[in-house]
């Protein structure tokens, strides 16, 4: 959905509202906010800018949208509202107001997302396929594993990824870590497909534990996750973690 600079920028004021409805920014809320600027093409100085607009300014341009456009509004309205993990009375009273204010009919909350969530996610994985296309060699693995992706732990930009061996013969420790938390960025953002990669100072000796070394695609037609691919660049090895 293509929206010009005046609808950006209503439809971020918007946003904005929704985020400070309870005097607080979650890490939830920043990390749906940074797939949004990707989608959308916007970036922080975009945020002020928008800021400058007001309401009464911003719900107008929105009157106008499209059907379709309205559509596309409340989806991203509603899935940063629930960001938090959370929707607390005053998020509710603003994310109606804007609603209202925009000419949006609440007549089917059950609708899809259209941006796919990428803060909380756990893949349980039945099988994983390691791949070394340079020796045109895949060998597969039926142990499983787990891919978690949640907030950055550190509080910064992006998200953090851990993988995890599960079950084994260790089940007294519960699930042992296979890759420890590597921080990454969106760097692409698709209906069917998105992209992390890496990133950071890495002070690490070890190649193992640069977080630049890596990166992962994660497919996710209808937003239901499909497989997950590490990319272990270092090694030239993908490895392919199946549903």
């Amino acid at each position: 959905m293509d929206f010009n600079l005046a609808e950006k920028l209503a439809i971020v004021k918007a946003i904005d509202r929704v985020i400070l409805a309870d005097d607080k920014i979650a890490k939830g809320e920043m990390v749906y906010l940074g797939q949004l600027m990707k989608l959308m093409n916007f970036d922080s100085d975009f945020v002020e800018e928008a800021r400058k607009f007001s309401a009464k300014q911003a719900f107008f341009i929105l009157d106008g949208l499209s059907e379709a456009k309205k559509h596309s509004l409340a989806i991203m309205l509603h899935e940063m509202a629930y960001s938090d993990g959370d929707l607390d009375r005053e998020e509710v009273k603003i994310l109606f107001s804007v609603f209202e204010n925009a000419g949006i009919k609440i007549e089917d909350p059950g609708l899809p997302p259209e941006v796919f969530n990428i803060s909380d996610v756990y893949f349980k994985s039945s099988a994983h396929i390691f791949h070394r296309p340079d020796d045109d060699i895949s060998e597969k693995n039926i142990e499983k594993r787990a891919i978690k992706i949640e907030p950055n732990i550190n509080g910064d930009k992006g998200v953090t990824v851990t993988t995890f061996k599960l079950g084994g013969f260790m089940p007294f420790w519960g699930n042992k870590v296979e890759l420890t938390p590597k921080h990454m960025d969106i760097v692409e953002l698709h209906s069917n497909r998105s992209l992390l990669k890496g990133f950071g100072e890495d002070s690490h000796i070890d190649p193992e534990n640069r977080h630049t070394n890596y990166s992962l695609s994660i497919f996710h037609p209808n937003n239901e996750i499909e497989k997950i691919v590490l990319h272990k660049h270092h090694l030239k090895t993908d490895v392919e973690f199946l549903k």
